[in-house]
């Protein structure tokens, strides 16, 4: 690793704090390097919040007593914004800081940014280097590149089942599959993700909170609950949340009585296409996209797993494996999806795997066959 990709892996680190938190934005970290030492650093925390290149200046002006000056090299994960939106530009901010070396990781594909932030700095004869860990910046940012280029959040399924391909015994048991190390990694993706998905046979049944526990402390995350007549019990764990972090997808066959409760309480009602009485959930994606929401962390159940993966909507899929069996009475996967041919069926590519405990982790991104 040279010394381009060292400040680069450390900007990617930072960058990787703001995963989940900065929708519709997307994460990006910035490091500013001067004589061989880093003297400013930051990452992009909230929408609306200065970027990270604001943060790492603010620093390293602390740090020079406003003496940045020439020497100084600023690594950033993404191309800075060249336009106004919430915030002003970051190629005038770091203009005006005397900076004179940038490199990139990689292109913005925001088409208000994409090529107009290294042109701007270029203009102003600044070095502009593009491309250093390019692969990892870039994966960085694929949930927001999903989003831009589709109008719907990047969707990734958690699954957690048996050697045999289960998620819950014959009677509904699925608490708990796995062991403590593998659901603490399931609770850095939650964190990791806009919001979370759920359908509403799992609320009922297994009455999980889905909250995030981290470093000890525990907070909660926006949560989507489907369900096309909104026949639940209201008494469930999730909706003892804070309102503005429940959602509900349903359809018109909903009683009114159920919908003016849910808005009573102050949760957010969706209205989404039907097919035979049940929510689409491809309406429900573009719907989370419309408003911003640019990574779905899905919980199943099966019914909600089949449905996507019918509709080609999950993106990626990580299956937690536990060293069990619970034979053929179980309840699967998929349990509405038959694949006639080998040819037809869903592959993950790019796997990776993992292991906590006595548990295994495959993840990867899903391909559909084109037929």
């Amino acid at each position: 690793m040279n010394q381009n990709e060292k400040y680069m892996h450390r900007a990617l680190e930072l960058a990787r704090r703001g995963l989940g938190s900065t929708s519709p934005n997307p994460p990006v970290g910035a490091v500013i390097v001067k004589a061989g030492r880093i003297i400013g650093e930051g990452y992009h925390r909230k929408a609306g919040t200065p970027h990270a290149e604001v943060h790492a200046l603010r620093m390293a002006v602390k740090e020079t007593k406003g003496k940045i000056g020439k020497g100084a090299a600023l690594f950033v994960t993404l191309e800075p914004c060249n336009h106004y939106g919430r915030t002003p530009p970051c190629t005038e901010v770091i203009i005006a800081s005397g900076i004179k070396h940038v490199v990139i990781g990689t292109r913005d594909p925001n088409p208000h940014v994409l090529g107009k932030g290294i042109r701007k700095l270029r203009a102003s004869g600044i070095q502009v280097e593009v491309g250093i860990l390019s692969q990892a910046c870039s994966e960085l940012i694929r949930p927001f590149a999903h989003w831009l280029q589709t109008g719907r959040p990047f969707v990734t399924c958690k699954a957690a089942l048996t050697l045999d391909g289960n998620i819950a015994t014959a009677r509904g048991e699925s608490q708990w599959i796995t062991g403590a190390a593998c659901r603490r990694y399931v609770h850095q993706l939650r964190d990791e993700h806009d919001v979370m998905l759920v359908g509403a046979r799992t609320v009922m049944k297994d009455n999980p909170r889905l909250t995030i526990r981290k470093n000890s402390h525990e907070k909660t995350k926006p949560v989507v609950v489907v369900e096309s007549r909104m026949e639940f019990s209201s008494h469930a764990h999730l909706f003892s949340r804070a309102p503005h972090q429940l959602i509900i997808a349903t359809t018109k066959y909903a009683p009114r009585s159920r919908i003016a409760w849910g808005q009573k309480k102050g949760f957010e009602i969706l209205i989404c296409r039907e097919s035979k009485g049940r929510v689409v959930l491809v309406d429900l994606l573009f719907q989370l996209g419309g408003r911003g929401v640019t990574s779905l962390f899905v919980e199943g159940g099966g019914e909600i797993f089949s449905s996507l993966i019918k509709a080609k909507m999950i993106n990626r899929f990580v299956l937690c494996y536990a060293p069990k069996f619970l034979g053929g009475a179980a309840r699967s996967l998929f349990p509405h999806l038959s694949i006639p041919q080998l040819a037809m069926a869903p592959q993950l590519k790019n796997v990776q795997h993992r292991v906590y405990g006595d548990d295994i982790v495959i993840e990867g991104e899903v391909v559909y066959s084109k037929e």
